[in-house]
């Protein structure tokens, strides 16, 4: 816990920003490893962080685990993000596109994080989707 507080007063310039992002429980090292082990596990891979947003795009567009051309991955792995960041309420699905995508709408600017905290919002965001998903 000392480690995160840490990066985060050296990520965030105020000591006002940077107790504002302390309040925001991220995972730890261990935890992240951990996760990483299990989904590598039970997909019977060597599972990364692109992984398992990608994974998370399949799972919430209900495609099922195929190949998929680069651009599709792609869109698959925004999706992830897109469904993790709506998990931490930065965004809210609207609806579909034309071609079935899931729309969202913006609750709060997710390009006002760096991009370093965005990850590990995203880390924290996956730890609960995989431990609701995966038990």
């Amino acid at each position: 816990m000392v480690i995160i507080k840490v990066i985060i007063v050296l990520i965030f310039k105020s000591k006002k920003q940077a107790e504002k992002m302390e309040n925001l429980n991220l995972i730890s090292e261990e935890q992240w490893d951990e996760l990483v082990l299990k989904v590598s596990k039970h997909f019977k891979v060597t599972a990364d962080f692109d992984f398992m947003l990608f994974i998370i795009g399949i799972q919430e567009r209900g495609t099922g685990f195929r190949p998929y051309p680069r651009n599709e991955k792609n869109d698959l792995i925004n999706l992830g993000k897109c469904n993790l960041f709506e998990l931490l309420g930065y965004i809210k699905r609207s609806g579909n596109d034309d071609e079935g995508w899931p729309k969202f709408d913006v609750i709060k600017n997710v390009s006002t994080i760096t991009p370093g905290m965005q990850k590990q919002l995203l880390k924290k965001a996956m730890h609960q989707y995989f431990s609701q998903v995966l038990n």
